[in-house]
């Protein structure tokens, strides 16, 4: 499955995976699936994300 976002790096409309972190396809850097997670989302915590932290669903302490 996958979804748009427009990567925060460098602005483009990209397609990714909408479910796990992604390469953006035009400039490399990290993308998160941001518009797949809403109230749906068995979970849902509402949009924590911070640069050190991560975010709820891909936290920086789940790098690998």
């Amino acid at each position: 499955m996958t979804t748009y976002e427009v990567c925060p790096h460098c602005m483009n409309e990209v397609e990714i995976q909408a479910n796990e972190r992604s390469e953006c396809p035009n400039c490399g850097e990290l993308i998160l699936p941001c518009s797949t997670c809403d109230d749906e989302l068995e979970g849902y915590k509402g949009c924590d994300w911070t640069e050190e932290k991560g975010c709820w669903r891909f936290n920086k302490k789940s790098d690998s």
